[in-house]
């Protein structure tokens, strides 16, 4: 399988993972918003680990439980909307990636608190003096030019 194709299949299992959970499942235990951050399918196209993301955090360990338990009723689901042949065993796994980059962003804006860093960029001069200002400019037209140019528009039609 190309790896053009491999991501075709990715991708369009990923868009329907999230509409089948976002139409709803009957579970009580999936609580919360889940979303779906990306979708890896094996080569050979028989596994795909779905990673969700879910908030709040304190639902997480129960959501993942219910979704585990729905992994095959899901599957099927899947199975009836895309036209493939198989439709891989899925897997969900939490995406970390989501928390790591709010602890990055914690992080930043923390260190910036503490230095006292202004929230405009320092280097930005908003002073409007300093402003250039462009003035339109007119094409000008030597006079041979323009008289050649007017004498053979005459002679293309001559007035009668």
């Amino acid at each position: 399988m190309s790896h053009d194709r491999k991501l075709q299949v990715e991708s369009l299992l990923q868009r329907t993972v999230a509409q089948v959970l976002q139409r709803g499942l009957a579970d009580p235990r999936i609580k919360g918003l889940v979303s779906v951050t990306r979708l890896e399918a094996s080569v050979d196209l028989k596994t795909a680990n779905v990673f969700v993301s879910i908030i709040p955090e304190e639902h997480e360990a129960l959501t993942m439980h219910g979704l585990k338990d729905a992994a095959r009723f899901i599957q099927a689901k899947v199975k009836q909307k895309v036209a493939l042949r198989v439709v891989p065993h899925l897997r969900f796994v939490v995406d970390e990636s989501i928390k790591k980059q709010e602890a990055v962003l914690l992080a930043i804006q923390e260190g910036m608190e503490r230095t006292g860093a202004r929230e405009q960029d320092p280097t930005v001069d908003t002073d409007s003096s300093s402003a250039l200002s462009v003035e339109p400019t007119s094409k000008s037209v030597p006079e041979s030019e323009s008289d050649s140019a007017s004498s053979a528009a005459e002679s293309e039609h001559p007035e009668t």
